[in-house]
């Protein structure tokens, strides 16, 4: 009887133990968090590339790799990046590890008809340099591919031929169109006087940034950045809230637009989900 009592007298104590142990542990969630940027960490990779590859006669695989590499091992590290064909979202890839400085991630996908696209990745890293300061670091890279899959396949980030010029006339005007027509239901449903913003495409953030925020200093710049990637992470890359409360997968939805206003007041995100509706993000500065 005694040794009953005993063993349950431990089982009490092992019980209280892992419950307190777990309740002081910091739990990691899959989510990105803007932390003021830490100047001194730096990433020394950080790359974002699409192949082609003939499968068949009429298909083809599409090879996406998404790498990149900390100068040192980071509290949590993540990249979350996002593939577009023809101005709408073909995947996305997201990994996160803790105490990990290097991250990579690979897909394939198999294709069968021409497209234009567009792959762009943030890259995360947050450290704790003590109980209560959190910094982080960021970057971004991008690759944009053209696939021609008639009369033979084909790929290039630049036309060299003459064909290959028409091919990415007629891919950019696909696209474009696309985007286009997201926008302009997007003004018309919230009511946007694009003439107050500046506007540009997720995809060309990495190439753009310093023109679209010219009228911030580099820090606010990053801060920014980083903020919109903490919004689109929540809001468009787990899923799309929709005005009832329920959320759809961001597959099909077109590329998000940027639209900062130039008054600095705000960063609206605008973008159309698979089944045509509207969906405006709002990030004020």
């Amino acid at each position: 009887m005694k040794l009953q009592m005993k063993y349950t007298v431990f089982l009490v104590l092992a019980t209280i133990f892992i419950i307190l142990y777990f309740s002081d542990t910091p739990q990691v969630e899959e989510t990105i968090n803007f932390f003021p940027i830490d100047s001194s960490l730096q990433f020394e990779q950080a790359s974002t590339h699409l192949v082609v590859k003939e499968t068949g006669k009429e298909t083809y695989s599409l090879n996406w790799d998404v790498r990149s590499s900390l100068d040192r091992s980071a509290y949590l590290r993540q990249d979350v990046s996002l593939l577009f064909k023809n101005g709408k979202l073909e995947g996305t890839l997201r990994k996160w590890k803790q105490n990990r400085k290097d991250l990579s991630q690979t897909a394939k996908t198999k294709e069968s008809e021409s497209g234009l696209y567009d792959a762009i990745t943030f890259h995360y890293a947050e450290l704790h340099p003590s109980d209560t300061i959190f910094t982080s670091a960021q970057q971004m890279s991008k690759d944009k591919l053209y696939a021609v899959s008639t009369p033979n396949l084909q790929s290039f980030h630049n036309p060299l031929s003459e064909e290959q010029k028409e091919w990415k006339n007629v891919l950019d005007s696909v696209t474009k169109e696309i985007t286009q027509h997201s926008l302009d239901e997007a003004k018309k449903t919230f009511q946007v006087n694009l003439n107050q913003y500046k506007i540009i495409l997720l995809t060309d953030l990495p190439a753009k940034k310093n023109q679209w925020l010219s009228s911030f200093p580099s820090f606010q710049r990053e801060e920014i950045v980083g903020k919109l990637w903490e919004g689109l992470y929540k809001n468009y890359v787990l899923s799309i809230r929709k005005e009832d409360g329920s959320t759809v997968s961001p597959q099909g939805s077109t590329i998000p637009q940027l639209l900062i206003a130039k008054d600095k007041s705000e960063i609206l995100v605008l973008f159309t989900s698979k089944d045509g509706t509207p969906n405006l993000l709002r990030q004020k500065l």
